[in-house]
């Protein structure tokens, strides 16, 4: 009985064996890219008022930012959203020869102005805050969440028929066999997007003064996303 018992296990570990034999395993990173212009347009303009009393430089930066208000009514574009973030106040603290010594406060804030148009409207703002501003202000370019969602799918099967194309060549170039899909592993590292930045000094401009509108073209930016699929491969 025991002689019987030893021949089963010997037979069922040698089909294991042989099963183990003819598969083979391996995982491929598939890729995907594309370039995309940016359809939105965001300036952020910083405001800091330095003052004795901290009411007196509050009071001033909201002068300041009321000045960029303004500005933007004056530009006729209604087709944008301002929000202001990173309000606070600090000691005006003024390091000399390793000494320090307090000198009233200093008020900052910065404000964001969201253009969803990134042609007539973007220079139609810029040309405000250029003439009606003294404060410097930076403008980047990026990808509304609608857009970014819009090509999320795409991407994403771009890059699944990437990992199978890998492996399909794989499995040709060393006569493999057929293959089959064991596992897939998708992170969230995906959907990679470098905005361009612009950075740009505020100009007080007279009314008589002639200026040549900015040309303000944005450069495509790259959407890209990767997954892992675990393929087996096996002859029949």
């Amino acid at each position: 009985m025991k002689n019987i018992l030893a021949i089963v296990c010997l037979m069922i570990g040698f089909q294991m064996f042989s099963y183990a034999q003819e598969t083979t395993k391996i995982s491929v990173e598939g890729n995907s890219e594309l370039k995309i212009l940016p359809d939105e347009a965001l300036i952020n303009v910083s405001l800091k008022e330095k003052a004795l009393k901290t009411a007196e430089a509050t009071e001033g930066l909201n002068q300041k930012a009321a000045e960029v208000t303004k500005a933007l009514k004056k530009s006729g574009v209604e087709n944008y959203e301002l929000k202001a973030d990173n309000y606070y106040i600090n000691v005006n603290r003024v390091y000399t020869k390793g000494t320090s010594k307090d000198s009233g406060y200093v008020a900052s804030q910065n404000l964001k102005i969201l253009v969803k148009n990134t042609e007539e409207d973007l220079v139609k703002i810029m040309e405000a805050l250029h003439a009606n501003i003294d404060m410097g202000f930076q403008l980047s370019f990026q990808l509304s969440d609608s857009k970014r969602k819009e090509y999320q799918d795409e991407l994403l099967r771009m890059a699944l028929l990437d990992a199978k194309s890998k492996a399909m060549t794989i499995a040709n170039t060393l006569d493999l066999g057929a293959i089959t899909v064991q596992e897939v592993i998708y992170g969230s590292g995906g959907n990679i997007y470098q905005p361009k930045v612009y950075r740009n000094e505020a100009m007080m401009v007279s009314a008589d003064n002639q200026r040549t509108a900015p040309t303000i073209q944005p450069d495509e930016q790259t959407l890209s996303d990767q997954i892992k699929v675990v393929f087996t491969f096996s002859k029949e």
